[in-house]
């Protein structure tokens, strides 16, 4: 009983937290009727499984002062759940006009059911209170069999129909064309085949018991189990077409990750320009994302403040030296920049040197660009013979004229 009662409120609590969520964002659009046909999905869901829980239901049929009457609700929300999820699907596949016609066939259906299984209901003879095998205890009798063959079949044939429109839809040209929107479809295939599923244990289950046959009663005591856990697709198809295009890729966030420690040697011999600006905004510091682009910031702050102490001689030697080694134009401009901050940053001058034009100072406007720039000017920083004998030269040019 334990277990039941931790799957059942864990994936109910789930809904509520999903159902509070999705209230909140579409207050503002209260009316529409795919709105409400997404909120009555997800309500329904949501406590159908809470009110599932062994202790729910001893609490229900205990202030009801209806033996069993927890499975009329709990079966009742599960049929609205079933129409209201069919409903949805076809609210996203047609047109408003189009669907509304269907969805109004739907409700006049669901309803119909949900009106002919309370007329059974109190129609049987059902005064053992049964928390747990209802169905295979009252299988035989004829109201109870007929209540539940109607509540099976109209939960297979609402869950079955939004499976089906939903993996019709994903294959859509327009919607195929959103990624995040057809991964969110497939999602909504897959909560509605937990429903299918169980609905068709539960039938066959009901029809062997018609036949005396009880040795698989324990898998239609099992099957509300399965369905519950429809909850868990039903979130994630809710949050991949909202959050699945604002998620970073993986690969994105590895790439960012080797630019960061690309540029972290860099950053580091430069932080005594100014230690003050050096920021990790609270929360970020494994985003990766955020680290490069505060690397970045600091590091164009730090090259603006060292570019009074550019040595015009050093540039243009550092340049023909990568000329000589036929290096790409943007390798050059790297070499280049790597030498006057290796020089800048490290010779503790106090009064700048001939500043380089203007014109020459990169204006990294484009992101990615200029991480690759920097990643480029960080190498040659560290690794690159041309800046070390570019720099050696400046030494023995500043020694000389210091004899002098």
């Amino acid at each position: 009983m334990a277990i039941f009662n931790l799957i059942y409120l864990s994936c109910g609590v789930v809904g509520l937290l999903l159902l509070a969520y999705k209230i909140r964002a579409l207050r503002s659009s209260w009316g529409n009727p795919r709105v409400v046909a997404l909120i009555s999905t997800v309500f329904f869901g949501a406590f159908a499984v809470l009110f599932a829980a062994p202790a729910n239901i001893t609490w229900i049929n205990s202030t009801s002062g209806v033996p069993n009457f927890a499975a009329l609700l709990v079966y009742g929300m599960v049929v609205c759940f079933a129409g209201a999820a069919f409903a949805l699907v076809l609210y996203w596949r047609y047109p408003a006009a189009q669907a509304g016609h269907r969805v109004r066939l739907i409700l006049v259906g669901y309803t119909t059911v949900v009106v002919a299984m309370v007329v059974l209901f109190f129609s049987s003879d059902i005064a053992e209170e049964r928390q747990v095998d209802f169905d295979t205890y009252y299988a035989t009798q004829p109201t109870i069999a007929l209540f539940l063959f109607i509540y099976l079949v109209a939960t297979a044939v609402g869950c079955g129909g939004q499976a089906y429109h939903c993996r019709q839809g994903a294959r859509d040209e327009a919607i195929s064309a959103r990624p995040w929107l057809a991964r969110g479809l497939l999602w909504y295939c897959a909560t509605g085949l937990f429903p299918v599923a169980f609905a068709a244990i539960k039938l066959v289950v009901l029809l062997l018991n018609w036949t005396g046959e009880h040795r698989f009663d324990v898998l239609s005591t099992a099957a509300p189990l399965m369905a519950s856990l429809g909850m868990i697709p039903l979130v994630i198809a809710m949050a991949l077409p909202a959050f699945g295009p604002q998620r970073p890729s993986p690969s994105l966030w590895l790439r960012r990750w080797r630019t960061y420690f690309a540029l972290r040697p860099l950053h580091r011999a430069l932080v005594h320009v100014n230690p003050a600006i050096v920021l990790v905004a609270p929360g970020k510091f494994l985003n990766p994302h955020h680290r490069v682009r505060r690397q970045i910031i600091e590091l164009n702050d730090w090259c603006w403040a060292l570019t009074p102490y550019f040595d015009l001689t050093l540039g243009e030697a550092a340049t023909s030296r990568a000329r000589e080694a036929a290096l790409p134009k943007d390798e050059v401009a790297a070499v280049v920049e790597a030498a006057q901050l290796r020089v800048a940053g490290t010779s503790g001058r106090s009064k700048p040197a001939k500043r380089r034009p203007a014109a020459e100072i990169v204006d990294g406007t484009d992101l990615n660009a200029e991480h690759d720039r920097w990643v480029r000017i960080s190498r040659a920083y560290q690794h690159s013979p041309i800046v070390d004998a570019a720099v050696a030269d400046a030494a023995r040019v500043e020694a000389a004229g210091g004899l002098d």
